[in-house]
């Protein structure tokens, strides 16, 4: 078996205009997996986010592997709505499954990507096959509230640049606090700085989105768990990384789900944990029912 290190990057055209995905595909036609793993990413990244982990399922599980970008986050162009809900951007995903001439595939979605997976397998249930939820958002009325007036500010060019300290600081902040606006002792998530490197992608993945990354974000602010994951039918798995601070929303959830699965705990996005990560979501992928 050849590694696969590094997706491939391709576009589709919809009707907003060029939606940025990559891809992965081991060389045998002999797959573990018969439908290919669609893969969404969290706010506000892109697929490059995801794409250790789609490297590592297409290289073991013989299979096809889509990561597409958020509309209006990574190269994805935005949605032409003013204000977005999950449902269409979950509509929009499946125009791209149209285009790539794809009848149904396995989501796995993260945080962000995790809401628009609920709303893909509740709006079109023929598409999806299994359902893989890691990290989701609950939120109260009053953190709602909270949330969508501080959480994901417009980043707005201007002369000075100021744009660009906003992005870093607000990728910064969400290594340490969370909610990132809440900079005090109770919301210290107590690890360290987030490597530099990794810090320097993603706040170049943001500015990229500044005109339209908090419009995803918002959508997932106004989604609401406890009504919506009661009418999931689909084989669901919940999961949630042991550092996470959503996980608990995560354990939550999986009380809401018909049939449910709950796997919280592992060590991440390091190596060691992607790889068990990947060969978790290939088990559950491969069940026949």
């Amino acid at each position: 078996m050849t590694p696969i290190h590094e997706c491939d990057r391709d576009f589709v055209r919809l009707d907003e205009g060029l939606m940025h995905y990559r891809h992965a595909a081991a060389a045998r036609d002999t797959r573990v997996l018969a439908e290919p793993v669609w893969m969404m990413h969290a706010s506000p990244a892109s697929s490059r986010s995801v794409e250790p982990l789609a490297c590592r399922i297409a290289t073991l599980a013989d299979c096809r592997v889509i990561a597409p970008d958020t509309p209006g986050n990574g190269d994805s162009a935005p949605l032409q709505i003013p204000q977005p809900e999950l449902a269409d951007y979950a509509d929009a995903f499946v125009r791209m499954l149209d285009a790539l001439q794809i009848d149904k595939a396995n989501l796995y979605g993260f945080h962000t990507g995790a809401h628009i997976a609920i709303e893909m397998a509740l709006r079109h249930p023929a598409r999806i096959r299994r359902l893989a939820l890691d990290g989701l958002l609950w939120l109260e009325e009053h953190e709602r509230e909270e949330f969508l007036a501080h959480y994901a500010p417009p980043l707005i060019a201007d002369a000075l640049g100021t744009q660009v300290f906003q992005a870093l600081q607000f990728m910064r902040d969400q290594a340490w606090f969370f909610p990132h606006f809440k900079r005090d002792p109770a919301h210290n998530l107590g690890g360290g700085a987030m490597p530099a490197e990794l810090l320097h992608t993603l706040t170049v993945d943001l500015l990229k989105a500044a005109p339209s990354y908090h419009l995803a974000y918002r959508a997932v602010f106004r989604h609401r768990l406890e009504e919506r994951l009661p009418q999931l039918r689909h084989p669901t798995m919940l999961m949630a990384d042991e550092g996470d601070p959503t996980r608990v929303t995560v354990q939550r959830a999986a009380g809401l789900v018909p049939g449910g699965t709950l796997h919280v705990g592992g060590e991440g996005w390091s190596p060691a944990g992607a790889t068990a990560k990947a060969q978790r979501l290939i088990d559950f992928f491969a069940k026949s029912s």
